[in-house]
């Protein structure tokens, strides 16, 4: 989750104590793992210039076997959570769900970043070969 620095401490704990309880009231009684990044007020652009406000983001990775009902009416928790707590706007959160753990999350011009066993030999083949051209 990431969130403007200096937000009251004890707003953002209730809101992850809230959002655990949600998630496990609405998709499963499992283990969840939330992580808080806070921006300096400074440092958040939008267009290239200096935006000074950062609204809640919420990053979700939820397994495929959860229907988009559930996924939909936890968005909606979250939102209703993070709004009354952080005292934000609900069109002001954002919520980004991944459906799958496995498989490509970072694309370049449109391909997935294969960062498997090869690609990382093949580039320390490339620095070597560098390497040895610079001496």
């Amino acid at each position: 989750m990431s969130m403007p620095k200096g937000l009251d401490d004890l707003a953002v704990e209730k809101s992850l104590r809230e959002i655990t309880a949600a998630t496990a009231d609405i998709l499963a009684p499992l283990m969840v793992r939330i992580g808080i990044y806070e921006s300096d007020p400074e440092k958040i652009y939008e267009g290239g210039k200096c935006r000074g406000h950062l609204p809640p983001t919420v990053v979700f990775n939820c397994g495929p076997g959860r229907s988009l009902e559930a996924k939909n009416m936890l968005m909606n928790w979250v939102t209703e959570i993070l709004s009354e707590n952080l005292g934000c706007g609900k069109r002001d959160v954002r919520c980004h769900l991944l459906d799958r753990w496995e498989g490509p999350h970072l694309m370049i011009d449109g391909k997935p970043k294969d960062f498997s066993k090869k690609v990382k030999q093949d580039a320390l083949h490339v620095q070597h070969s560098d390497a040895q051209r610079q001496a």
